[in-house]
């Protein structure tokens, strides 16, 4: 299926941003012309641009990634608040969507962040973590940080590993090709730095185009 020229332009403009490593324009480009070609049911066209979405998350997550120890975020989540690169744990009294709301702050402002979301520990003191999109709720229950207070980076990426694993669990391989994209999608959203997920989505497009 040929791209229309505005799904078209926006790759290209995608492209460019990328090239300059303008990673945060590269990204609204890209999902723009994700949501568009998903539309059309575009399913090979949509592989290169998840490819370009991950790439863009990937260069955006090292930079949040680079240094520093995970900061607690439990006082609010608004669009006055400071920002700066690193790894954020949203905690009660805050919710999955203050986690959403201050990953959207990141974009909005270009700063690098990565964010985790941590509900009260259950009565077998597990924590759940979550991540939330429209339409989408990926939960599930880890062993809490040595030390609540000062959770280690090791304990921060293994919850978003866990997030992965969570949200491929999701997909219902005897659901139709275009409700595992869907469910994908949704979970691509919730989900923005989890690799697993994007091999994934492609490889269902993949199956899709093969099926049209």
């Amino acid at each position: 299926m040929n791209r229309t020229k505005q799904i078209q332009g926006q790759v290209d403009r995608a492209l460019d941003a990328a090239r300059e490593q303008s990673w945060f324009t590269a990204e609204a480009h890209f999902l723009k012309a994700l949501a568009a070609s998903r539309s059309r049911n575009d399913w090979e066209g949509m592989i290169e641009i998840v490819e370009g979405v991950r790439q863009c998350r990937q260069a955006i997550r090292r930079k949040a990634l680079v240094r520093g120890s995970v900061r607690i975020c439990d006082d609010g989540v608004v669009e006055t608040m400071e920002l700066s690169p690193g790894r954020y744990l949203v905690q009660p009294p805050l919710v999955g969507a203050d986690a959403r709301r201050l990953i959207q702050h990141g974009r909005d402002r270009g700063v690098p962040i990565a964010v985790l979301c941590r509900e009260p520990t259950t009565k077998t003191g597990l924590i759940p973590i979550v991540a939330i999109a429209p339409g989408t709720t990926v939960r599930v229950q880890i062993e809490p940080p040595t030390k609540e207070a000062k959770p280690s980076t090791s304990w921060f990426k293994s919850g978003l590993e866990a997030l992965g694993e969570s949200a491929l669990e999701k997909v219902d391989p005897t659901k139709q090709v275009d409700r595992r994209i869907d469910t994908l999608l949704g979970c691509l959203d919730a989900l923005p730095d989890c690799d697993p997920v994007y091999v994934a989505l492609a490889e269902t497009c993949t199956e899709a185009a093969q099926d049209q």
